[in-house]
């Protein structure tokens, strides 16, 4: 398995058992995440290939890291399954070389 892949999987494990995460490892994972999402769009970017952005949690970057210590447990479970779709549309995109 790839490291985006690895990532994925930890984030929709986490997700899945989101009680057992202190607040600090939450907001961990929503940070590396957002830091993963915003470094395969600027690859995408610098490929000159256009990507729409999703209407989700992931749109705001920057909103979400700042919002993500207050969350509760139950939505930043959300945040992280929405987090992981998006890696994995990016990372699909970057494989497959879509316009």
């Amino acid at each position: 398995m790839s490291t985006t892949t690895d990532f994925i999987a930890e984030l929709i494990r986490a997700a899945n058992e989101i009680d057992a995460l202190t607040p600090s490892e939450r907001v961990r994972l929503i940070e590396r995440a957002a830091a993963t999402i915003q470094a395969q769009r600027d690859l995408l970017a610098m490929r000159e290939r256009v990507v729409p952005l999703s209407f989700d949690v992931t749109a705001n970057l920057d909103e979400m890291k700042h919002l993500a210590p207050e969350l509760p447990e139950l939505l930043s479970a959300v945040v992280m399954l929405k987090c992981a779709d998006e890696i994995r549309r990016l990372r699909i995109l970057l494989e497959t070389g879509h316009r």
